[in-house]
């Protein structure tokens, strides 16, 4: 485990197993109230010109096996989430649910009601609407991840997890640097 100024990292094998980690949070410094397993994936750079290569379904297909090749991943067993973590999760997965499906429900309705009734060209501009809303619905969703609220990813090879600004009660509890 090594300690740089804002920065911690843990060994993926000692976070993958339950126990291992703090009481507290790692973002607030609270006591945690909900324990979370989820699995980090570290970021992908993929070299060459995403024109040239996504212009047909065998470019296409080219870089997301490149992806798969180079992505790497860890499993987190038992993250601490205080109860601010636990509540933003919470609404911002309640908004991204209440904008995909109340947008899903609106637009498949205004279509139904636009096949049924006459002279109700408005009803274009709300299925319009309604399907907008469908991806903006990530927005709220990637707020709500996971990753997002603990601040922490994977390296590049898998082989630890990073934190980055760790509360000081998260990083008092672990294990003195190796």
């Amino acid at each position: 485990m090594s300690r740089l100024p804002g920065v911690v990292t843990l060994p993926a094998d000692i976070v993958g197993q339950p126990g291992n980690l703090p009481r507290h949070c790692s973002r607030h410094g609270l006591p945690a109230i909900r324990r979370q397993d989820f699995v980090l994936q570290s970021k992908v750079k993929i070299e060459g010109n995403r024109a040239l290569l996504q212009s047909n379904v065998i470019g296409m297909s080219e870089r997301l096996s490149d992806f798969g090749k180079k992505v790497r991943t860890a499993d987190v067993k038992g993250w601490p989430l205080c109860r601010k973590c636990t509540n933003t999760r919470a609404l911002w997965l309640a908004v991204a649910s209440v904008m995909f499906f109340g947008g899903l429900a609106t637009f498949v309705g205004s279509l139904v009601v636009a096949a049924v009734a006459d002279d109700m060209q408005w009803l274009g501009g709300v299925a319009f609407a309604a399907f907008a809303l469908l991806p903006l619905a990530a927005f709220p969703f990637s707020l709500g991840s996971l990753p997002r609220l603990t601040g922490a990813r994977t390296s590049p090879d898998g082989a630890s997890v990073i934190i980055e600004k760790p509360s000081q009660a998260f990083a008092a509890e672990l294990p003195p640097a190796q």
